[in-house]
């Protein structure tokens, strides 16, 4: 494929990574990444501890910069056009992320001013309404449940609209009744037209979730392929096996 046609596959992705590499103190944790992730798609990213993961999200984020290649978000650079690029992102993790001496409506409001959302008052009240935190809306963040506080950080990740979610562990530490919700947070999410790409350790939620799975190791991707064409229990079971044999 010629180098045109596979800038214009990127460009024309939600997410574009093309030949990103990336090292800590000379050793390798990304060599040469390719992926492109579309429209409306879900993709669970898996690997051992160490595989990278959090690394290639974070640089997807612009939180670290590649050693080599480059990330697009729905057509922007995330290097040359960064304004344009990050305000496509929200991101969910197993950390809040929220002001823990805000409560609930003050951590949004902030947010929402952090971006500058238009009607930002009205804007903060739907959420709290959509993520079910109206009862809790004058308590502060550090008295919140995990949960309760997994729902604020939803609503951070969702205040200004954003295409595209990032979301690295975002199960840890929920219990089931949480994860529900949130699964169901992220299936509404790609059917009004968003992209997510998440990493989890929970792969049975992360299968619920994704209609994609991508398996990276040893620096690389080493399986890619739709959900659909994979039997979920063996792979929930066996995906680590699979990693370090190389496929």
């Amino acid at each position: 494929m010629t180098e045109y046609k596979q800038n214009e596959l990127h460009k024309n992705a939600a997410v574009g990574i093309s030949s990103v590499s990336k090292a800590f103190a000379a050793r390798p944790v990304l060599q040469r990444i390719d992926l492109d992730v579309q429209r409306s798609q879900s993709v669970c990213l898996c690997g051992v501890n160490g595989a990278g993961k959090t690394t290639l999200l974070r640089i997807i984020a612009g939180l670290l910069h590649p050693d080599a290649g480059s990330v697009s978000l729905n057509g922007y650079s995330l290097r040359k056009d960064p304004g344009k690029a990050k305000p496509q992102l929200g991101v969910i993790s197993h950390k809040s992320m929220v002001y823990p001496d805000l409560t609930v409506s003050e951590n949004l409001s902030f947010f929402a001013t952090l971006y500058a959302v238009k009607d930002s008052a009205v804007r903060v009240k739907e959420l709290i309404h959509d993520v079910g935190l109206h009862a809790y809306r004058y308590d502060k963040a550090r008295i919140l449940s995990r949960g309760l506080l997994q729902r604020l950080a939803i609503a951070r990740a969702l205040v200004h609209r954003p295409k595209i979610l990032l979301a690295d562990e975002p199960f840890t530490g929920l219990d089931s009744e949480a994860s529900k919700y949130l699964i169901s947070v992220f299936a509404d999410f790609t059917s009004a037209g968003g992209t997510i790409i998440m990493t989890t350790h929970d792969i049975n939620a992360g299968l619920q979730c994704c209609r994609r799975v991508v398996v990276l190791d040893n620096c690389r991707i080493i399986f890619d392929a739709m959900a659909s064409d994979i039997k979920t229990d063996a792979f929930a079971q066996d995906y680590l096996a699979y990693a370090r044999s190389g496929m």
